[in-house]
């Protein structure tokens, strides 16, 4: 056998082996798949026949969808980047505890035995789900932040209304503990906020995500259910809290297996950020709207609830806050970069004409000596001309950066326009001033290199100096004149573009 049919062998096996492998991997995604859409089918049935069932039948019904939609949770966690599995893992140890806490109220004698337990698991397994939604929201909306603020405000104030209004006086009617009232207020309000963040997703997103709707259908269903039992706990209206729990469980498993959840883990597109008159009367009116109602019951003589306004005010405060902040923080990031753009040249990031005169006015009215260098380029126009504006820009920036890296930190580097620059050092005598253009000429000597083309620069450079003692501090324009003056007194014919054997590559312009 030669060599060449050993390699063709060894390469037709191993393609054989990849072959299998990924037949192998296919087969077992497809049948993980086809569990789940059976799962569906059945729990969709279950849904169905749900009411004709007798109350043993119910019972069963319901813990096989309760348990059953671990599965298809548990198959998309198996297939979902570890960095990306956190969602997964709230939403399946929610579903986990409610299994159990369905499973515990629905066994014989069982429920009966630890029956104060059973509130406090349901509002864990509640906070377990509303922590899995809240991750999907933390994930997706992380560029829309005061958004997500403004919608929960909104939807916390309409959840605190439900519970007063409708939900909360049903319960005292029907003389319920002080720990359950505290468990379903907490169930509900958590419920609202987070259903109102992920509308608010999905009002912003600029494509379409079919898990997310499934979420908050799960979501609002669950929490239709906890106030059909809390508000009216009749035969009737338990029979339909039941169903919707069944639903809301259902909703959960095809989210857990919809293949566009994946998309939830990456965020989305920042959305425009203002707050206009609109949203401004959606938040005063939210805010206003607890202390309001509370308000008009005590004038009509009506009791308040005092541990729901108190909890209200610690929930909201920090919300407020926290969007204030954040647009306290925007602005001033905002008038940093107008500050930056209003004081720097756009393309070369030096001070711009206006800023250096004016940093100058500000140095010569110091007790220091200083030093002005006025500079240009030579042969900078047959750079243009030869290679385009586009190899002239990033000379420029290649140019700036340069001197900007070579003086002190205290010196101002600026662009007086086209190829011309000063240069402002700080402190500085005939020395200091001799020394630092020197540097400049050193750096700017060496090559630049533009798409294989090594170019080399002339410098002419004209230099002043301006003694503490010995000069008028309103004349700004008369010492660039005189720096201008000394640069064109020293002109004379220098190397223009040569080619090299080494250089060092020039920056594209930045971006507008």
């Amino acid at each position: 056998m030669t060599d060449r049919s050993f390699i063709r062998l060894k390469f037709v096996a191993s393609y054989e082996v990849r072959g299998s492998a990924a037949k192998a991997g296919s087969s077992a995604e497809v049948w993980s798949r086809t569990l789940a859409q059976a799962y569906l089918v059945v729990s969709i049935c279950a849904l169905m026949a749900y009411p004709w069932l007798s109350p043993p039948g119910r019972d069963v019904a319901f813990l096989i969808v309760a348990w059953g939609t671990l599965l298809p949770v548990m198959l998309t966690l198996r297939h979902t980047p570890r960095a990306d599995r956190a969602p997964w893992w709230l939403l399946w140890s929610a579903l986990a505890l409610g299994g159990l806490t369905s499973s515990i109220r629905r066994w014989p004698g069982l429920g009966d035995d630890i029956p104060q337990f059973l509130p406090v698991l349901g509002t864990v397994a509640n906070a377990l789900l509303l922590a899995a939604a809240l991750a999907v929201v933390i994930r997706r909306g992380r560029n829309d932040i005061g958004g997500l603020i403004d919608t929960t405000i909104v939807s916390l104030a309409l959840g605190g209304l439900l519970w007063n209004v409708i939900i909360l006086p049903r319960l005292e009617a029907g003389g319920q503990s002080l720990s359950a009232k505290a468990s379903l207020f907490a169930t509900v309000v958590l419920l609202s906020g987070v259903f109102g963040a992920l509308a608010r997703l999905l009002e912003t997103g600029s494509e379409h995500v079919r898990a997310l709707r499934v979420l908050m259908a799960a979501l609002a269903l669950n929490l239709a259910g906890v106030v059909l039992i809390a508000a009216w706990n009749e035969p009737g209206a338990r029979l339909a809290a039941q169903m919707m729990f069944l639903a809301a469980y259902i909703c959960l498993g095809m989210f857990g297996i919809d293949t566009t959840a994946a998309k939830l883990a990456t965020p989305s597109s920042p959305p425009l950020d203002s707050l206009g008159p609109r949203r401004l009367i959606y938040l005063g009116t939210a805010l206003a709207a607890v202390p309001l109602w509370a308000g008009g019951r005590v004038l009509l003589g009506h009791p308040v609830d005092g541990l729901f306004l108190a909890v209200c005010g610690a929930v909201m405060a920090p919300l407020v806050m926290l969007r204030i902040g954040r647009l306290a923080a925007e602005r001033n990031r905002t008038e940093e970069a107008l500050r930056y753009l209003a004081a720097h040249d756009p393309l070369t990031g030096a001070l711009n004409r206006r800023e250096f005169t004016s940093r100058l006015a500000a140095e010569l009215r110091e007790p220091n000596d200083c030093a002005l260098v006025f500079f240009d380029l030579n042969g900078f126009k047959e750079i243009n001309d030869r290679l385009g504006h586009p190899a002239g820009d990033r000379l420029l920036i290649e140019v700036a950066r340069r001197v900007l890296d070579c003086v002190r930190e205290n010196d101002f580097v600026g662009r007086f326009g086209g190829d011309e620059f000063l240069v402002l050092f700080r402190n500085a005598g005939q020395p200091e001033m001799q020394h630092l253009c020197a540097r400049i000429r050193d750096v700017l000597s060496e090559p630049f290199v533009h798409d294989g083309d090594t170019l080399m620069i002339g410098v002419s450079m004209g230099a002043v100096l301006s003694e503490a003692g010995h000069r008028d501090p309103c004349v700004v324009e008369e010492l660039i004149r005189k720096a201008d003056e000394a640069m064109y007194g020293v002109k004379r014919p220098q190397p223009t573009i040569d080619d090299v054997d080494h250089g060092r590559a020039l920056p594209h312009p930045a971006g507008p």
